[in-house]
């Protein structure tokens, strides 16, 4: 009796344009049967004609989610290729699937010791391969969908509820690893002029209705690679790459964007004015994040009192030096807290 012919795409299982694979094996036949049969599970194929081809793609190449790689093959044969594939962490969570035409038990064993996940004979049928195809893309999707479920959860963990910024834990152990990476970087704080008065004369949700909008802009006026934080109740920091005129033509770009900002309770509408202040790591000889805080909260306040009192020298300004005990005593508490987790 004839095998039925098989269909599209397996049962109950949509076509996924995302997932990828990649075909590994000398005999350019065998190759095409398997991108044709592979392809029918939804999978973008791409094949390599032995190990080193394989590997030289997958250095290049988008992720891909399956592999399937023959076992004999010249140059660098199956085994050697999964081992390299699993010393390098970009393709450890590749589905690997063998194709042998032996049925040596000893060589199965070693290579699912060495990260492969399955084996195909190539004395299977192509039913018995689509069978173990979509055992592989159920597998695959699960993990894409833990991966998504990680990736929301984590950012559940570092998003401030109210603003959608990171929060100042996330802003801290980023800000460290950069600093300890070498990175240059440069701190903007933002601080809302008189916010407590506003929450007193209109209610703690009319403040929570302006500290969302203010969140909205950081997200609609900064850059996707600049990390923007709620560093405390009305206060926001943000790190930037860049030079220190550049940081600056930012700042006051955000302070425009600030200006155009209104909002109306009952019958009263106003605006809100907001303080800021830079450090640059560029600018000390080496830097700690303790520093960078400080000479930004400088920064800030220096600008605060200029702007509310214009007809003093500015070189009269005296910085309240309590603030800096504060910053030191935020950083051990988000020190305590990280090493908690």
């Amino acid at each position: 009796m004839s095998e039925k012919p098989l269909r599209r795409r397996a049962d109950g299982e949509s076509m996924d344009p995302s997932l990828r694979a990649l075909i590994v094996d000398d005999d350019e036949n065998y190759r095409f049967l398997l991108s044709t049969i592979v392809s029918r599970f939804g999978f973008m194929t791409a094949t390599a004609g032995d190990g080193t081809q394989a590997l030289e793609i997958l250095d290049i190449a988008p992720p891909f989610d399956l592999l399937l790689i023959d076992l004999e093959m010249p140059r660098v044969d199956g085994l050697a290729t999964i081992t390299a594939i699993r010393a390098d962490p970009r393709f450890s969570e590749a589905f690997a699937v063998m194709i042998t035409g032996h049925d040596n038990v000893e060589t199965k064993i070693e290579a699912l010791r060495l990260g492969y996940d399955d084996y195909i004979s190539k004395s299977s049928s192509e039913l018995e391969i689509s069978a173990k195809l979509s055992a592989a893309r159920r597998v695959i999707l699960r993990q894409k969908k833990l991966d998504t479920a990680v990736r929301e959860l984590y950012g559940l963990a570092t998003r401030d509820e109210l603003t959608g910024l990171y929060n100042r834990r996330f802003f801290f152990t980023e800000t460290e690893r950069m600093l300890s990476a070498g990175e240059p970087i440069n701190l903007v704080v933002f601080d809302l002029d008189e916010f407590k008065r506003i929450n007193d004369t209109f209610g703690h949700l009319a403040g929570d209705r302006i500290l969302r909008d203010i969140g909205k802009l950081f997200i609609n006026h900064t850059r996707h690679g600049d990390i923007i934080a709620r560093y405390g109740g009305d206060e926001f920091v943000m790190v930037v790459g860049g030079t220190p005129a550049e940081v600056e033509a930012l700042a006051h770009r955000l302070m425009n964007a600030f200006s155009e900002l209104s909002w109306t309770f009952g019958d009263i509408t106003f605006g809100i004015s907001v303080s800021s202040g830079i450090a640059c790591s560029s600018l000390i000889a080496q830097p700690t994040l303790a520093q960078l805080l400080g000479a930004a909260d400088r920064d800030l306040y220096k600008n605060k009192w200029v702007r509310r009192n214009p007809d003093v020298d500015p070189s009269l300004y005296e910085y309240d030096s309590t603030r800096d005990a504060q910053v030191v005593e935020f950083l051990r508490e988000v020190h305590s807290a990280v090493r908690r987790l």
